[in-house]
């Protein structure tokens, strides 16, 4: 990876973009599937079964991110609709007299009602969908097995969550306090001694390395105190986030022992069923109203236009007995010789 971005780099222009993109995106796919590797033998070792092989569990990893993906865009179609109904409801209470009124009420609902959603998406479907996707369960029916906990046994769920977040956080405090001294102690040490090549220098530094610049010796320092910082500091996260994964696995599955999904399932189908019928319904009144709207503008075409009809006094010229000019019919005197008409 890093020889790749050394190429893009001394590539440049649109090939060295392009380079860099796919192997941004390598880097995405790798990283997101060692991630859901390890969450896949997490689930073995909190089941009490014999975990898969490294590379078994990696593949298995592989394939779980298409469900991750489809479910992101679950929650973005979801915040979507929920933002839509927000505007609508915001554009009504632009009316004139009761818009001042109803977004009084309706504005904290919304905050509300948005705050719960994401709390509940954070809370509730991300800790509980990823672990069911690890366990082997479809996309609809690790969807079915959120949307049953939520409606049974919301209550437990953010309870063993937010125990598990507060041990998260104070081995996370444990850990920072044990490294940050150590890592600033030795850091100054090794600075002292090996030189200020090992951290100064900044972006410029770095970038002079990737272009293969003579950064007078302290490059290779800077680039190998860069490379340690990144392993301390990555070990340190991946044990945090082993602890987080373990945490999360073992909620879920407190969480959905002896849990029958299978009316939630079918719960949750009869609503998707409802939300596409609705939807078709919709589709189909669109569909009608523009139709009318069609057919409606040939004859609002050829109709005849209600100011082209003659007026009563168009219809009989008026001339003046005197000088026989052209009058109308209210005059009292003509406008030419100015003689009286009334």
């Amino acid at each position: 990876m890093v020889a790749g971005q050394f190429l893009a780099f001394r590539l440049g222009g649109g090939a060295g973009a392009l380079i860099s993109a796919f192997i941004a995106l390598l880097v995405v796919v790798v990283v997101a599937a060692g991630f859901s590797g390890a969450g896949v033998m997490l689930m073995d070792r909190a089941k009490a079964i014999e975990p898969r092989s490294m590379v078994d569990a990696l593949l298995f990893g592989l394939t779980c991110l298409p469900k991750f993906i489809g479910f992101a865009l679950v929650l973005l179609g979801l915040a979507l609709g929920l933002t839509m109904v927000a505007s609508l409801v915001y554009f009504v209470c632009k009316l004139p007299g009761i818009g001042p009124l109803l977004l009084f009420v309706a504005h904290p609902v919304l905050v509300v009602l948005t705050g719960v959603t994401f709390t509940a998406i954070t809370w509730v479907a991300v800790p509980l969908f990823t672990p069911a996707v690890w366990d082997g369960r479809s996309f609809k029916e690790s969807l079915s097995l959120v949307y049953a906990v939520a409606r049974t046994r919301l209550i437990q769920v953010v309870a063993l969550l937010l125990g598990l977040y507060v041990v998260m956080s104070v081995i996370a405090l444990l850990l920072l306090a044990a490294l940050f001294p150590g890592y600033g102690l030795m850091t100054g040490l090794a600075a002292a001694i090996v030189g200020p090549g090992m951290l100064g220098g900044g972006m410029s530094s770095i970038v002079g390395i990737l272009g293969g610049m003579d950064m007078g010796g302290g490059g290779g320092h800077l680039y190998a105190g860069m490379l340690a910082t990144g392993l301390i500091f990555g070990v340190a996260t991946t044990l945090m986030f082993q602890v987080l994964i373990m945490g999360v696995n073992l909620v879920y599955l407190s969480a959905t022992a002896g849990l029958d999904i299978a009316a939630s399932q079918g719960a949750l189908e009869t609503h998707l069923e409802q939300a596409k019928q609705k939807a078709r319904e919709a589709q189909e009144r669109a569909r009608m109203a523009a139709e009318r709207a069609r057919q409606a503008m040939p004859q609002a075409a050829t109709a005849p236009v209600a100011g082209a009809v003659p007026s009563p006094a168009a219809k009989t010229a008026v001339h003046c007995p005197q000088c026989h000019e052209g009058i109308h019919a209210d005059d009292l005197f003509c406008g030419s010789c100015g003689h009286k008409l009334k």
